[in-house]
């Protein structure tokens, strides 16, 4: 990559902008789910609220049985994918995000404090993945079905299967598709026939869907939200690069950053009205940097003790507090627990926009939502 100082800098909150921008936060959009879903590359999805969540913030007249229903059609699947988080995505880039953060680990021998299994049980476990899992499996009969091999437990086994093979969460009969108990099933049974790509391929369409959701953005940005070294990045912005499509900036700190040629920077003046976010919501995860959206104080208040990151409030364009799902009476309302004093204006905004979402997730069991009860006074 050519490295130069003649960038234009960004300043911070221009950077924020154009996340915001598109991120589909700026002003609701009127995309459908699956456009919308490729738009911001992927949603966070380990919490089964939150992609519902997630879009309700994003999209004008959100319909939860819009989302329902392209799961059920396999337009979008839900898998484990970047920084081995489950996430949902189109089934149109489902393999070549795969590819791109699960085929890394080839030739290491280590990681996440694990031996990696030798090539042999490799393929014995994505021999397994293609038969045994061919029709949807529940954990309980994948590990049955793995046992003991080679000194290794059925846990562990199983811990490895759903790394290095393509796994999906099949859709359920139940409120907003997915319960805490998922049933996997190879990925090839289930989605569109298709090829998978190869991994340098991989990579330019990971870098591409990266910057179009969340540039512009240094190489560390990109492999963060991927959850790959950056050198494993790195070839994938030179191949952006070689056919026209990049172009470099500055950050207010000097550091590099790329994005599209053609990609849109909103003016950093531009109004960014309240929203709320789901837990996990990858526009606060997206980035080694993440000043843009917000601070290193306010970071800490917003990721639990146990890793989650909580469900935020947006006010001009960055994180300012906290929101909570209270039930009483069989009622449902939101808890707002800004973490500086609002403008009147922004309070009305916020609690008006909490009373919308309030109604959005009362039809539910708040079972479905329990992890966005307040569990305990000092969670983060």
């Amino acid at each position: 990559m050519t490295v130069t100082a003649d960038g234009p800098v960004l300043s911070t909150r221009q950077l924020g902008r154009a996340t915001l921008a598109r991120q589909l936060l700026l002003e609701p959009s009127t995309l459908d789910v699956v456009t919308a879903v490729e738009a911001v590359a992927a949603l966070q999805a380990q919490e089964p609220a939150s992609p519902y969540i997630g879009l309700w913030a994003r999209l004008a007249g959100f319909d939860s049985e819009s989302l329902d229903r392209a799961l059920a059609e396999r337009q979008l699947v839900k898998g484990t994918l970047m920084r081995r988080t489950v996430h949902i995505a189109s089934a149109s880039d489902y393999r070549a995000l795969w590819i791109a953060t699960q085929g890394w680990l080839t030739g290491t021998r280590r990681t996440d404090r694990r031996d990696v299994p030798d090539g042999r049980l490799l393929r014995e476990l994505r021999q397994f993945g293609k038969g045994f899992a061919s029709e949807p499996r529940s954990l309980t009969e994948l590990r049955d079905g793995l046992g003991e091999r080679d000194g290794r437990s059925a846990d562990e086994l199983l811990w490895w299967l759903r790394w290095v093979h393509p796994l999906i969460h099949v859709p359920a009969d139940v409120a907003w598709s997915f319960g805490r108990r998922p049933l996997l099933v190879d990925a090839d049974a289930w989605l569109p026939a298709g090829e998978w790509p190869d991994p340098a391929s991989a990579i330019d369409r990971l870098v591409r869907k990266y910057l179009a959701a969340f540039g512009p953005a240094t190489v560390a940005d990109i492999a963060r939200w991927a959850g790959i070294p950056v050198a494993t990045v790195r070839p994938g912005v030179d191949a952006v690069e070689a056919a026209g499509d990049l172009r470099l900036y500055r950050a207010e700190t000097g550091r590099l950053l790329v994005d599209l040629a053609d990609a849109p920077l909103p003016d950093e003046e531009l109004a960014s009205p309240g929203r709320l976010l789901p837990m996990w919501d990858s526009t606060i995860l997206a980035h080694d940097d993440r000043t843009r959206i917000i601070s290193d104080d306010e970071r800490g208040r917003v990721v639990a003790r146990n890793g989650d990151t909580l469900a935020t409030i947006l006010v001009d364009g960055v994180v300012a507090g906290r929101w909570w799902a209270a039930v009483e009476d069989g009622r449902t309302r939101l808890e707002l627990e800004p973490f500086r004093r609002l403008a009147v204006a922004d309070r009305i905004a916020l609690d008006e926009l909490a009373e919308r979402l309030a109604r959005f997730v009362e039809p539910l069991e708040p079972a479905v939502y329990a992890r966005y009860r307040r569990w305990r006074k000092d969670d983060a």
